[in-house]
């Protein structure tokens, strides 16, 4: 048997084991405890919102490549708003919990919220502008996601101590973004299958409820080359109608388009439509096409007729940002068209008068 006076702190030590059988582990208050539960859960379920605003995001950037990059900008912006909410809520819940903010974080991190800042700046103009560089916007929106989010984190206290099997999640720890990359490309497909943005449309009434739907959905610009107007009414009538909400409408026809269907002329003029009327030299291989602000393409409008046409093809929609250089294109050349066309003379309608001897 060992004798204890060879170790005098033995006596010492089980007095101190006897009155805390755990010494690795501090006592915690069990309310205190329970507080800092209850304001992890709190701060999760704020970042699961954070984490949905974006997925929202990654799928508006799916749905823009796949087939329609206007509903992607939208779905993008709804992200955005979710994202931005979402934060500042963590923020509040952090400051309520705590008493206070990282004061010195927010002059050391400043330039997080400047990028941020001035990448919502990129994203509103890409929106509401009739810029055809829509990518713009879906950069911006990359940058302003982890700018801003790293900001708002870095300015919130550091969160209480887990209970040993607890845990915490964050917008941006492995798991959640591969959450987010998987889960807004899966949604992004889906939305963007159902998407009217890249399609063809076939002929008749079908293709012109859907140029009377683009033009109505359209914010800044609209142009268009019409080498016959077929059964006109609902496109002449949304396109006065958006004329006198603001939007600019541009419709350039061919030599004679008019003269079989005055009226028609007639509708534009009365809503202060611009209207001319393209050159003799004009290429051959121009086809009718409209372009939606900058970033919709509709082609053939010859689709729009109820009788099929021998070799007509029909009318499709593109807005893909795959396609960008391609509509890009379009409309310069809708641009230079109608710099070098003419406003419609009476000889363009069949109203001419003869000359006086």
């Amino acid at each position: 048997m060992a004798d204890s006076s060879l170790h005098p702190d033995t006596e010492h030590t089980s007095a101190t084991m006897a009155d805390n059988p755990r010494p690795d582990i501090e006592f915690q208050d069990p309310e205190e405890a329970y507080r800092n539960e209850q304001f992890v859960m709190t701060q999760m379920g704020v970042s699961f919102a954070m984490i949905l605003g974006m997925t929202f995001g990654m799928s508006g950037l799916t749905i823009a490549f796949m087939s329609d990059q206007v509903k992607g900008l939208e779905v993008v912006g709804w992200g955005m708003m979710i994202f931005t909410f979402s934060s500042l809520l963590h923020l509040l819940v952090s400051r309520i919990w705590s008493g206070h903010i990282e004061r010195s974080a927010i002059t050391r991190n400043g330039h997080l919220f400047a990028l941020s800042l001035l990448a919502a700046t990129l994203y509103l103009y890409a929106l509401f502008s009739d810029t055809v560089y829509t990518f713009i916007g879906f950069i911006a929106a990359n940058i302003y996601f982890p700018f801003f989010g790293r900001f708002i984190l870095s300015i919130e206290p550091p969160t209480p101590p887990l209970r040993k099997g607890g845990f915490n999640i964050t917008p941006f720890s492995r798991v959640a973004l591969s959450a987010i990359v998987l889960l807004g490309i899966i949604i992004g497909l889906g939305v963007g299958m159902d998407s009217s943005g890249s399609q063809s449309t076939g002929r008749g009434l079908f293709a012109r409820k859907i140029v009377v739907r683009k033009i109505d959905q359209s914010r800044k610009s609209i142009h268009m080359i019409v080498f016959r107007f077929i059964k006109p009414y609902r496109i002449l009538q949304a396109l006065a109608a958006k004329e006198r909400s603001g939007v600019r409408v541009k419709i350039l026809v061919k030599p004679g388009t008019f003269r079989n269907d005055p009226a028609s002329l007639d509708t534009l003029r009365a809503a202060g439509i611009a209207v001319r009327i393209l050159p003799p030299d004009t290429p051959k291989w121009l086809r009718p096409y409209s372009i939606i602000d900058s970033r919709t393409l509709l082609q053939g409008s010859k689709g729009w007729a109820d009788i099929p046409v021998p070799f007509q093809k029909q009318m499709s929609v593109q807005s893909s940002m795959l396609l960008f250089e391609r509509i890009r294109r379009m409309d310069s050349n809708f641009r230079v068209l109608w710099a070098h066309s003419r406003p419609p003379a009476p000889m363009d309608t069949g109203n001419a008068r003869p000359p006086i001897p």
